[in-house]
């Protein structure tokens, strides 16, 4: 009965795949959803690739999968993977159903998937990774991941003893994961380290988790992200297997440190989050046996997804597209930052930051907002800062509690509205921070700022 259930989950799923492929559609979410509605526990008759990897943890998820995707395809690799970011049970069982035959056996080499942190007890009971790497473990959403322990606590519960760990040493509560895991491969970054240690804005790791005493800190990047130690007892950060050493920004570059010799890899993206997710990928790729002339030929063939990041020059007009999870204070106040540490003056920075696809029956909450550090829009660097969206007002008065001159704000009510309030002949750089909920309205601004930026070049 279990296996005749099986197939029909099978058959009907890749049924549900053909049509919405004929009708345009991304296959992405409904098909698995149907398969576990038939059968709940269909991703665990699947045969599964040979080998599992899976990326985990609050941001930088798809991004870390799509470059270990790109990199191993690179290299001959065939790989499944949950590429658009449908990263909870429903999507994953989607793409092994898809790269499935009709026997459920796999047809690629290695599957990639993004787990959603929450997703884990739902699905590493039936999909074991070999593999799992997680980059932090920060607040997110108020309404789902907000309590850091709560999460850890999950991904341990439903971790595989089996599974070989890669983990952010810079992390406190990453660092952590899986402790009775002997398997662990740390990776992080002493480049460009702060000279003193400020106390961030907002920090999910205060006190020691293992004896209660205050922290300190070597120094700290954001966040908790940094050199952490108590003085009360012996825990500290962990050393790095792999570290970065150099960012070379003019030569676009980095160094790795690892088993006694240093490498240098393209900088796909200079970000300091994304350099730990490029440094996250190559000890990963490492252990899993390529060379380092595997990974660099990857690396240099590879960009940071375009829904996820993206640059284009119109005119004199340079717009940067920038995804920024909103209800995240983290990822949101992190992108505040990348625009004002960016080169240049005159930029005008257009923030649709909303939670247009996650505020329907639910209450309304925008708390989050006060976790985030607003503090990086004062910048002077910063001429104009336009919010967009029903939440305007809302970021309006964050903003201004936080310093920034009212004069350089402009509110728009409607979420793709905000390219109607750029100066062209005030603003050599335009950044367009939007939420994975926007990606059709932060098109449209993108195709406006071009056209204004022809326009005016």
């Amino acid at each position: 009965m279990n296996k005749l259930r099986f197939f029909l989950a099978l058959w009907i799923g890749k049924a549900a795949q053909v049509m919405m492929k004929l009708l345009g559609r991304n296959a992405t979410f409904l098909p698995g959803k149907l398969a576990l509605k038939i059968y709940p526990d269909f991703m665990g008759y699947l045969t599964l690739p040979k080998t599992v990897i899976a990326v985990t943890g609050t941001n930088g998820k798809t991004t870390v999968s799509n470059m270990l995707t790109s990199v191993l395809t690179e290299n001959g690799y065939s790989v499944s993977n949950n590429s658009l970011g449908s990263n909870v049970q429903s999507g994953i069982a989607s793409v092994l159903l898809q790269d499935s035959d009709l026997l459920g056996k796999a047809k690629k080499d290695i599957a990639v998937l993004e787990v959603d942190e929450r997703s884990s007890l739902l699905v590493y009971p039936y999909v074991k990774p070999d593999y799992l790497i997680c980059n932090n473990i920060m607040r997110d959403s108020n309404k789902r991941n907000a309590h850091t322990d709560f999460i850890s606590y999950i991904i341990n519960r439903a971790l595989p003893a089996t599974t070989k760990v890669f983990l952010n040493a810079d992390d406190m509560n990453c660092s952590r994961l899986a402790p009775g895991n002997p398997d662990r491969t740390y990776f992080g970054i002493s480049a460009e380290k702060p000279e003193v240690s400020v106390t961030p804005y907002i920090s999910d790791v205060v006190y020691c988790p293992e004896c209660g005493g205050l922290l300190e800190s070597e120094y700290l990047r954001y966040n908790h992200i940094g050199r952490m130690y108590c003085s009360a007892c012996d825990l500290k950060s962990p050393e790095p297997d792999f570290l970065v050493t150099e960012i070379d920004r003019e030569n676009n570059t980095f160094t790795v440190r690892h088993d006694g010799k240093e490498e240098s890899y393209t900088l796909i993206n200079d970000n300091i989050v994304n350099v730990y997710n490029l440094c996250g990928v190559i000890a990963m790729m490492t252990r899993l046996g390529l060379t380092y002339e595997q990974i660099q030929k990857g690396f240099s063939k590879s960009k940071i997804v375009k829904s996820r990041y993206d640059q284009v020059q119109s005119g004199d007009l340079t717009i940067t597209m920038q995804l920024a999870k909103g209800q995240n204070p983290i990822a949101c106040a992190r992108c505040y930052h990348y625009v004002a540490q960016c080169p240049g003056t005159d930029k005008t920075v257009i923030i649709m930051v909303d939670d247009k696809g996650d505020n329907t029956n639910n209450s309304e909450n925008i708390c989050w907002l006060y976790d985030c550090d607003y503090s990086y829009l004062t910048d002077p660097s910063i001429g104009r800062i336009i919010f967009a969206g029903p939440r305007c007002k809302d970021h309006y008065l964050r903003a201004m509690l936080a310093g920034v001159a009212p004069e350089k704000i402009r509110l728009e009510p409607t979420i793709n509205g905000g390219a109607a309030h750029v100066d062209p002949m005030n603003a050599q750089q335009v950044f367009v921070l939007y939420d994975p909920y926007s990606l059709d309205e932060a098109a449209y601004v993108k195709n406006q700022l071009i056209k204004l930026g022809k326009e005016n070049g």
